[in-house]
């Protein structure tokens, strides 16, 4: 594939994709030219790598450049849009009881097993009351691979009870794509197997050879030699893949899984009529970004398959020892709510920084909040309150409320004492000047401030009594 100006690259679920390898693909659209269309959910399943890839592009190119589709349009029914809005804003607590009202919520007694089986009879139960519905399709996501392979085998035990699967087979060393499991895994005509890694196969209908799926893609078994498997993909193309193509180079496994049900991450960008969220070891391991991503996969229909054993397990796990209550079903329900609420969104380099910024302009404010009041208070070993400071100067206001008046009266009266006035006053001046500079006045200075006032008031009543009584002689 050459690409150019006039090529169009177009990234699904891009959400799933780490800093890195969006790196690398702007990297390649910088240098071909050619058009990128990305497409994804943040709200969705997170990507295994770095950094909140769609979060970023927000930032580097503005929020008004990057279109939001507000509602769902793959369910057809309203409620069901309603509660799948629910999962994504959210609204947790709403979703999960509306669909344990309706029925669609199934908390199987007992522990993991009995929970894996009720999958797959649900799974059947559905399929045959849909059995006159050609383009009907049922899918099945689980939070872990061990649970989507124990799914996957009671699935294949009610196909092959139903006739679907050819009683020819064999066994296989297989493993996972990360070779962190390694099982047996019986395969013939008719078996779903999902693939680990791009594969490639020689079609049978050009005889050329090319890609027929790749990590995540679910193909069925039309043939079984001993050169390999016939397979068939989604868009129907049939392709012989050689036994060497599909084997883990370090463990010489055949890496391969039964496709009847899968992850959530790798059911992400499927589409079907009606699916099936099983967690058959309990809803700890699922976050709002899966409970939202499984619960969105269908059309008509979904399923929420929960262990009341593992619930209870986790119920009473977070409560203290020795309380004795009752485990009842709200209890169940609201461990459910408590898990499926959980969004704990990766974050970039970015958002540490800001985060840092945050916590320095917060410490400045603060530390401007504490040095403006020590600045008012003045040093706090001096100046331990301002209620004494208070106290002086409205008694200071009023001592001059009362005496000043009189003052003034007698300066009016008696303009011979005016030198003694003036005296008086520039000493009084003197002693206020002092309480200024002081605002916390102790004790011994306030006593003395106020001897001093009324002395300087008793020789003004003195000497007005004696100019009175000298008038009197006089007359």
């Amino acid at each position: 594939m050459v690409l150019g100006r006039k090529s169009v690259v177009v990234v699904d679920e891009v959400g799933l994709l780490g800093t890195r390898q969006l790196n690398a693909i702007m990297e390649a659209q910088a240098e071909k030219g050619f058009q990128l269309v990305m497409i994804g959910d943040p709200k969705q399943m997170q990507a295994v790598e770095a950094g909140p890839v769609i979060e970023l592009l927000r930032r580097a190119m503005g929020a008004d450049k990057v279109p939001e589709l507000g509602t769902s349009v793959r369910q057809k029914a309203e409620e069901e849009r309603e509660t799948v809005l629910m999962f994504r804003n959210g609204q947790t607590e709403e979703a999960v009881r509306r669909k344990d009202a309706n029925g669609t919520l199934r908390i199987v007694p007992g522990g993991y097993e009995e929970a894996v089986a009720h999958v797959a009879v649900l799974w059947r139960e559905r399929l045959e009351a849909n059995r006159d519905r050609p383009d009907f399709s049922m899918s099945v996501s689980a939070p872990s691979n061990a649970e989507a392979h124990d799914i996957s085998l009671a699935i294949r035990q009610q196909r092959w009870t139903m006739g679907e699967i050819g009683g020819n087979q064999i066994t296989v060393k297989a493993t996972d794509g990360e070779g962190a499991r390694e099982y047996d895994l019986s395969l013939a005509v008719g078996d779903r197997v999902r693939l680990f890694r791009r594969t490639n196969a020689k079609f049978m209908d050009t005889g050329t050879v090319g890609n027929i799926g790749r990590n995540g893609s679910v193909l069925e078994i039309i043939a079984v030699a001993a050169a390999g498997l016939t397979l068939r993909n989604g868009a129907g193309r049939e392709g012989a893949v050689a036994w060497n193509t599909l084997r883990d180079a370090a463990s010489g496994r055949v890496q391969l899984a039964y496709g009847d049900a899968l992850t959530t991450n790798t059911a992400q960008g499927t589409t079907v009529t009606e699916h099936i969220h099983a967690m058959p070891g309990g809803t700890k391991l699922v976050s709002a970004f899966g409970a939202y991503t499984s619960g969105s996969r269908h059309r008509e229909q979904s399923f929420i398959v929960t262990s009341e054993g593992a619930e209870r397990a986790e119920v009473i796990a977070r409560r203290p020892l020795g309380d004795r209550r009752e485990i009842e079903r709200g209890d169940l329900l609201n461990n459910i709510i408590r898990n499926f609420a959980q969004a704990p969104e990766k974050e970039a380099a970015l958002a540490l920084i800001d985060r840092a910024v945050g916590l320095r302009r917060g410490a400045v404010q603060a530390m401007q909040r504490v040095h403006r009041a020590a600045e008012v208070l003045g040093d706090v070993r001096d100046r331990p309150s301002m209620l004494a400071e208070g106290l002086t100067s409205r008694r200071v206001a009023q001592a001059f409320a009362e005496i000043l008046p009189g003052l003034t009266a007698q300066l009016r009266r008696h303009g011979g004492a005016l030198e003694r006035v003036a005296r008086i006053g520039a000493e009084v001046a003197e002693l206020l000047t002092r309480v200024a500079h002081r605002p916390l006045v102790n004790r011994q200075v306030e006593a003395e401030f106020w001897h001093r006032v009324g002395e300087r008031g008793q020789d003004l009543r003195d000497h007005e009594e004696q100019r009175t009584q000298t008038r009197q002689h006089g007359r």
